[in-house]
């Protein structure tokens, strides 16, 4: 914060206390952009923003970042829906989450569709990857937005319950989180629960009172929420490696200069890149520490039964995502499956 805080004096910013609450006066040559970020800002998510926030605010005298965590400024689906309409920004969303605005987006979501944190890598590299770059393209035309950046996970997102699960079967019947959105119900519904969607703000909540049993995310997101609290098995399912957009209502991406839209590409970049190193990293210690507080690891070795899973998964994708089967070829043909 007082990092931050020097750099916006240094640009001209002024502070003071009205009522007990600060309020940023801008010097007239520095734009204020909003970010909204649903993690809190301790969270790996929140770090990562964190560091986009940094480099702009460290990079431009002209444009400053003023981010809001926690979902302040609303949830996951809110804070797309208030950069389309201009209440808001900037945030960094899901392609899932952005299928909403342009359908084909959420392809980049399904459960199985790479193999290991590298090949994620390889699949947002939109300068080599042509599917990518060709529903990025068609997603900008229908939305109103610009991406200026994707990032990709190196870690999965995995399954955790009170109870051992091995198989599609013994999830059957169960409530587990999902995200609100069709692929992370699909996700759900592969591994054989009952997806129950809910805002993650209200997630460790819900599972707390036992509304939900079970819920899916990578380690980093166990251990940022510390989620052995209410949660006693992770599952390494391995489903979904998780990718982002950053995103900018195209009104305000045109507004700026090309010296600003540079530094925010760069400042994305910067955030990809800590992201994925630091996930890769950590993801042993991320382990680690589950296990130290008590939280049990199934892996395949212990009898988890990933090609259940992912069969479960391949029904329901041939049944409801029939139509990207040439899009999944493709992008099979592009990471050498």
């Amino acid at each position: 914060m007082k990092k931050v805080l020097s750099v916006c004096l240094a640009a001209g910013m002024a502070v003071s206390m009205l009522g007990g609450t600060a309020v940023t006066v801008m010097a007239e040559d520095a734009k204020v952009l909003t970010l909204a970020q649903h993690n809190s800002k301790e969270s790996t998510n929140g770090q990562a923003t964190q560091v986009f926030v940094d480099y702009v605010n460290e990079n431009s005298d002209t444009i400053q970042i003023e981010p809001y965590y926690n979902g302040e400024l609303g949830g996951i689906q809110e804070a797309v829906e208030g950069v389309v309409m201009g209440t808001i920004d900037i945030t960094h969303s899901s392609f899932a989450q952005l299928s909403s605005l342009y359908q084909d987006m959420e392809i980049f979501s399904i459960p199985y569709l790479v193999k290991n944190g590298e090949d994620n890598k390889k699949l947002m590299d939109v300068d080599n990857n042509p599917v990518l770059s060709e529903i990025l393209d068609a997603f900008q035309d229908a939305s109103g937005l610009t991406c200026f950046g994707t990032t990709a996970s190196y870690e999965a997102r995995q399954l955790t319950c009170n109870f051992e699960v091995k198989t599609p079967e013994d999830l059957k019947g169960h409530k587990v989180r999902s995200i609100t959105n069709d692929v992370y119900t699909l996700a759900v519904e592969g591994l054989g629960g009952t997806p129950v969607p809910i805002d993650w703000t209200e997630t460790p909540t819900a599972l707390s009172t036992g509304t939900v049993e079970g819920q899916e995310n990578p380690y980093s997101t166990l251990v940022s929420y510390q989620l052995w609290d209410c949660q006693k098995y992770v599952m390494e399912t391995n489903h979904i490696y998780d990718s982002a957009v950053g995103v900018i209502n195209t009104s305000l991406w045109d507004s700026l200069s090309d010296d600003d839209k540079q530094v925010l590409k760069d400042a994305q970049k910067a955030m990809a890149d800590w992201t994925y190193t630091s996930q890769m990293e950590n993801q042993e210690e991320y382990r680690q520490t589950c296990e130290d507080n008590g939280m049990t690891i199934i892996t395949e070795e212990d009898g988890l039964d990933i090609d259940a899973f992912k069969a479960r998964t391949d029904e329901l994708k041939s049944e409801k995502y029939a139509k990207y089967q040439e899009y999944f070829d493709r992008l099979d043909e592009y990471l050498g499956y």
